[in-house]
């Protein structure tokens, strides 16, 4: 699925799109007069980056997948008298929410990257209670154009159009806003 973005101003834009809790388009630039569309499938990876006993330790990379569960563990190698820090796949136990749980004592820092273009860091600190994150349904895109933030608009369709529009036109700080079209489909 699809999310189309117009910059229907003459001013540079940045956008950022959420889905749920997940930024799935993060700071994106968008010139004057110019589209671009944003995929809201959720393709990406997770790691886990730990720093236990003043050494830093980071899981093998994993492809995200939004309806599981990852468990952030300090495994001992024994043999070797070390540690490694392991990520583990489950299925998620609240749908639609994606979790994210710790077995170790240190923070563990989750870092999720979008369709390889950015990066999400979400820390789990104290505690060995899950973060939910939701993954859907819904979206919220907000934009920043000339120099102004716009407020956060909220959507569903995840193949809406949302165009960026001047309402009052200064090129030293006009008005804008954002409007959402649902799709046809």
């Amino acid at each position: 699925m699809t999310i189309t973005v117009v910059n229907s101003t003459g001013y540079e834009a940045f956008f950022t799109i959420k889905k749920g809790d997940l930024v799935i388009a993060q700071w994106m630039h968008l010139g004057g007069n110019s589209k671009l569309e944003i995929q809201t499938d959720m393709i990406g990876t997770i790691i886990a980056r730990a720093n236990f006993l003043n050494t830093e330790y980071a899981s093998d990379r994993m492809q995200l997948n939004d309806t599981a569960a990852y468990v952030a563990q300090i495994d001992q190698d024994l043999e070797n008298k070390s540690y490694v820090l392991r990520l583990v796949e489950t299925g998620s136990s609240k749908p639609p929410f994606m979790q994210l749980y710790k077995t170790c004592t240190p923070p563990v820092s989750f870092i999720l990257q979008m369709h390889g273009l950015f990066e999400q860091e979400i820390t789990q600190g104290r505690g060995f209670n899950a973060l939910n994150l939701r993954t859907g349904p819904g979206y919220k895109v907000q934009a920043v154009i000339n120099g102004i933030t716009l407020p956060t608009v909220n959507f569903s369709d995840e193949n809406a159009s949302i165009t960026a529009v001047a309402v009052e036109d200064n090129p030293v700080a006009g008005f804008y806003k954002l409007e959402v079209t649902q799709s046809t489909n």
